[in-house]
């Protein structure tokens, strides 16, 4: 009786046919849930401004500054102006969680925590600080939020704490609305442009996640922020 069944060659043909297409698949498998964690990203900080322009119409000001580290955190240091939003008034059900994750912060080596970050200040006065230290700029009339995104890097890091090569400046949501930065300067549009997330450059490419809000400081720089990645 005569067998039939597959030569060695012909399965080295299936098996090179199947490794092509994984070769092809898996890419974009993973470009796919990229784009879909920026996607939950720009929705979750559109629930964000929602739920801060509710809570600027209560209290004619904006929360104050949160960090980007856990709610569990011990000091609750990633917490404290998104709690604002949701105790004793819920103006947001709960605070989401950045898609992405635990992130690096440039030039330390401990992952930072997976809270979106959240900036608020008075503009030409300065960060509107922590609650118990509200410092020079609260109540707070503008704002900024910001996921790490898919380079999983905090882009908006203290240059003077956390060196970025390239970075004069300090951009991190603790200082913000940056009084600090020439909001004029070619250099500082320049470099403004670098901590912006553009897929265009590639799903995995650099820059955080941001979106802007409330008035709007003057200078070049916030004309192209706002342009960029306000009210999205």
């Amino acid at each position: 009786m005569t067998r039939k069944g597959f030569t060695l060659i012909e399965l080295l043909i299936v098996v090179a046919i199947i490794a092509i297409l994984a070769a092809i698949a898996v890419p974009n498998f993973l470009e796919a849930q990229v784009r879909a964690k920026v996607s939950r990203t720009h929705n979750d900080l559109r629930a964000l401004a929602v739920a801060e322009e509710a809570y600027w119409v209560d209290w004619n000001s904006y929360t104050q500054h949160a960090g980007g580290a856990d709610i569990t955190d011990a000091y609750g240091y990633g917490y404290r102006g998104w709690r604002q939003l949701t105790t004793p008034v819920a103006y947001i059900s709960s605070i989401p969680w950045d898609p992405f994750g635990r992130a690096m912060r440039a030039g330390q080596p401990e992952p930072r925590g997976s809270l979106y970050e959240v900036g608020a200040g008075a503009i030409g006065i300065g960060s509107a600080g922590y609650p118990g230290n509200p410092g020079p700029g609260f109540p707070s009339n503008t704002w900024q939020m910001s996921g790490f995104g898919p380079d999983k890097q905090d882009d908006t890091a203290q240059a003077q704490y956390s060196p970025v090569p390239g970075r004069k400046w300090t951009w991190n949501e603790g200082q913000y609305p940056w009084i600090t930065i020439p909001a004029n300067d070619p250099a500082a549009v320049a470099e403004a442009l670098g901590i912006i997330y553009d897929s265009t450059n590639g799903t995995i490419s650099a820059g955080n996640i941001l979106r802007f809000g409330g008035m709007k400081p003057p200078g070049r720089v916030f004309d192209l922020l706002y342009a960029l990645a306000g009210g999205k």
